[in-house]
């Protein structure tokens, strides 16, 4: 217990949030952990011994009252000893009553003593209890974050990725309208070589006529004319 009962100004001084000023971001996890399992081991410490302070602080407290009791008690006796004139009784009482008043100082200090040990152990217990909790939600925070933080670092480098393969798009867009101006080009010069080949009429005419084309084909729409004319009775 003493050993608890020295730390005592340093657990009631103690605050997460000074605490977490001095972490850096890349050890804030850490020292978490590591305060929330010293305030852990210390909170036990402080459960398996406060119930023998309160037993001590009860004793005191029990020994102090019947000290004080008998005080009274005997006063009393002395004084009905007088009353009945029986002068040598009381002053037996008022011994008694002497050595009962020479205890009391001492009864009332160590009372005194056990009850602020008592009381300083309460109030290390709620405070340990409180920087716990206080603890475990700027842990969860942190996770939180910590959490958030990756999901961004992941989607950052997602979209980089995605970047790339757009710029590899937009490349591939470039070389097909490239390679269709080739072939545009490709195209041009040969209606370019047909158009001045002398021989390109000919063999133009040849290709029309050998597909049962002439002179008549070029009449068609007149022919399909006359017929509608003649199915009109026009």
């Amino acid at each position: 217990m003493a050993n608890v009962l020295t730390r005592f100004a340093d657990i009631m001084s103690a605050n997460i949030n000074s605490v977490l000023s001095k972490a850096e971001a890349k050890n804030a996890d850490k020292l978490l952990e590591k305060y929330i399992a010293d305030a852990r081991r210390d909170l036990e410490q402080l459960k398996s011994e406060t119930a023998a302070v309160i037993a001590e602080e009860m004793a005191q407290g029990r020994k102090l009252a019947d000290c004080e009791a008998n005080i009274s008690k005997y006063t009393q006796y002395a004084e009905a000893a007088v009353r009945a004139g029986n002068d040598d009784d009381a002053r037996k009482f008022l011994t008694y009553k002497q050595q009962e008043s020479a205890k009391l100082a001492d009864l009332q200090a160590s009372y005194a003593a056990a009850k602020e040990n008592s009381e300083k152990m309460r109030l290390m217990s709620k405070k340990l209890t409180e920087e716990i909790d206080a603890a475990g939600s700027k842990m969860a925070e942190l996770k939180a974050k910590m959490s958030m933080a990756q999901s961004q670092e992941k989607m950052q480098q997602l979209n980089q990725r995605i970047g790339g393969s757009g710029s590899s798009l937009n490349n591939m867009d470039g070389l097909f309208d490239a390679v269709q101006k080739r072939i545009d080009k490709i195209d041009a010069q040969a209606q370019l070589n047909q158009d001045l080949d002398p021989e390109a009429e000919r063999r133009e005419l040849e290709r029309k006529y050998a597909a049962g084309g002439g002179a008549t084909g070029g009449n068609s729409v007149d022919d399909e004319l006359a017929k509608l004319k003649a199915m009109m009775n026009q």
